[in-house]
């Protein structure tokens, strides 16, 4: 990382241990959405794949408050951090930590403030009702004192997801929102997979193409079916209905409501 703040030594290695990277052929293009490379910066974890003037090292923080997360300084939130999550720190500037979101994947920038010392989460905030947000994470010491249904463990997680969907109709629209205090669309499905244990990109065009596998058109709808169409996604509750972020935030609507099915995704 380029900032001495958080400044971590060389590990010693001699040069038969260290591990050393080699670009053959051409760079490879990225998604900066996902991938973090820049013009003048790149993740060295990308740098067997992609040219850059200069890499940094990842350093692991943890978010301590909700936070956007931004494309660029003053740009518009295309995700958020929450409480208990990392994010892996690879350049300060001008207040803010640009790098990658641990538990959604996404590239951007996060205000400094929002980021402290690394924490070993236990638990994840699953429902409503507690000063922390749906999909926060939390040490042993901070859900010792909340309602277990409230939290669980990160080790015991629920496989429906579907279920988890449910549990979070009437939850606003925000656009970039991934948790209770608002959610868009890909935000709501990478927010209710990653509640049932799957981390997932929160990217609607990403989701269509890598969450799960294809379903055939002939197929039938079946609970838990990702329903694409144009720059949206529903969670399917069955053959006929879906649960799906409207202009009133996440509510079941008829799937013939939800317009021109480009794809449907399902997990395993």
């Amino acid at each position: 990382m380029t900032d001495h703040r958080f400044h971590q030594a060389p590990p010693s290695a001699s040069p038969r241990t260290r591990k050393r990277f080699a670009l053959t052929g051409r760079s490879h293009s990225v998604d900066p959405r996902v991938e973090a490379a820049r013009g003048d910066l790149a993740d060295v974890r990308l740098a067997d794949r992609v040219f850059a003037p200069h890499y940094a090292a990842a350093v692991q923080r943890s978010a301590t408050r909700r936070a956007p997360i931004l494309a660029a300084h003053g740009g518009a939130p295309i995700s958020e951090i929450l409480p208990g999550e990392t994010f892996d720190v690879l350049e300060l500037s001008h207040g803010y930590a640009w790098g990658v979101a641990g538990v959604d994947g996404t590239v951007g920038f996060v205000e400094m403030n929002a980021l402290g010392m690394p924490i070993q989460p236990a638990h994840v905030v699953c429902a409503t009702g507690t000063d922390f947000p749906v999909g926060a994470r939390l040490t042993s010491e901070q859900a010792a004192g909340l309602d277990a249904n409230v939290v669980r463990p990160l080790d015991a997680l629920p496989k429906d997801f579907v279920a988890v969907a449910e549990s979070l109709i009437g939850i606003p629209a925000v656009d970039g929102g991934r948790s209770s205090a608002g959610v868009d669309a890909g935000g709501f499905v990478s927010l209710v997979l990653s509640l049932a244990g799957t981390k997932a990109v929160r990217f609607v065009d990403i989701q269509a193409k890598e969450l799960g596998h294809v379903v055939s058109d002939n197929a039938p709808v079946l609970r838990g079916d990702l329903i694409f169409t144009e720059n949206d996604v529903a969670i399917a509750t069955d053959d006929a209905h879906a649960l799906h972020v409207g202009d009133a935030g996440v509510a079941r609507v008829a799937l013939a409501d939800l317009g021109t099915i480009m794809t449907r995704r399902r997990m395993p």
